[in-house]
């Protein structure tokens, strides 16, 4: 029954009553406290009680119903604020909502610490929100750009770190715009965008942006190997290539691998200068100088070297200057173990 039917049937029964009550007592009834008294008829005096009573239920029930309206509309807005979590789930987002209702609290605080992925393309909801945020995730997924104004992400963002790949894998030369501005961006996308420069742009384009850059083993390894290859013309200098080898840490077995690269674009003195520049900075690279002057054949310079070396130091190159000495010039230092 709703309040409004309640109401008047209460009145009416009340109307009833005191109608009835009327029709055997007409009469008054006085009451008398103290000095106040006050008198109705004995008809009001009945009916007067269901009327209290009528009141105080009508209190009550607007009381529990204004507390259940307001309870139900904390569980509406903790739903729509669930689904604004599962969406931010699904983008790698920080959650921020707070919630009222108790038990979806512990619901919320779960799916906060869970990693939300949709597994079919063709995922269907009402929620728009959720809707879109699947359909971006996998068209990011399959390769394609969306525009950064579209998504609204933070760059930092797992899908928008992902999303700046795709922009870098489909167009080389925002791959080069990136590498132009490290400042703007994180490691990841420098190399990512570095990498993609190096496989499509010519060592024109790339010398200009080296000294800027921070490099890593993989970035360096790359940008050498096609420095090898590259039209003569178009190399770096021994200064640039120093710059990049001054940036990281390789070993001398990578670098013996560049070496094995350079000698067939680099002439001879120009990878030995190389490598006695590099060695007055980077005493750790020796061996890798006495791989070079080993493939020339520049055993006193080799012996020069190990003269002042240690018993266990550098034993293959001293095994091969000895081989030479004793005139068996057949071997070479690929031959023997320099590792």
């Amino acid at each position: 029954m709703g309040l409004k039917k309640y109401i008047i049937g209460s009145l009416l029964l009340a109307i009833a009553v005191c109608g009835y009550t009327f029709s055997i007592a007409p009469g008054d009834f006085k009451i008398q406290v103290a000095e106040f008294t006050i008198m109705l008829p004995i008809a009001v005096w009945v009916a007067l009680p269901m009327l209290v009573l009528l009141i105080l239920t009508v209190i009550h029930i607007m009381f529990y119903g204004l507390k259940n309206y307001f309870s139900l509309k904390a569980v509406t807005k903790d739903s729509q604020s669930v689904i604004s979590l599962i969406n931010k789930r699904l983008l790698n987002e920080t959650a921020t909502e707070t919630f009222k209702n108790k038990n979806i609290q512990e619901i919320a605080a779960i799916i906060k610490q869970l990693e939300i992925n949709a597994v079919d393309s063709d995922f269907s909801v009402e929620n728009s929100d959720i809707s879109k945020t699947v359909d971006q995730t996998f068209v990011i997924k399959s390769g394609k750009y969306i525009p950064s104004k579209e998504l609204k992400l933070d760059d930092n963002n797992p899908l928008m770190v992902d999303n700046t790949k795709n922009r870098i894998t489909l167009d080389d030369n925002y791959a080069l715009e990136v590498v132009k501005s490290p400042e703007k961006y994180t490691q990841e996308i420098i190399k990512y965008a570095f990498l993609k420069v190096v496989e499509s742009k010519s060592m024109t384009s790339i010398k200009k942006v080296i000294t800027e850059l921070t490099f890593d083993n993989t970035m360096a390894k790359a940008l050498l190997k096609k420095d090898c290859t590259e039209n003569p013309e178009f190399a770096m200098t021994n200064d640039l290539i120093l710059t990049v080898l001054k940036k990281v840490k390789l070993s001398n077995e990578e670098l013996i691998e560049i070496i094995k690269d350079y000698k067939k674009s680099m002439s001879p003195d120009q990878l030995i200068k190389l490598f006695e520049d590099l060695i007055q900075e980077k005493e750790e690279y020796t061996t890798a100088y006495l791989y070079v002057l080993a493939e020339f054949e520049m055993v006193d310079e080799m012996r020069d070297i190990l003269v002042n070396s240690a018993t266990n130091e550098y034993v293959a190159f001293k095994a091969l200057v000895d081989l030479k000495d004793a005139g068996k010039h057949i071997y070479s230092v690929d031959a023997l173990s320099y590792k």
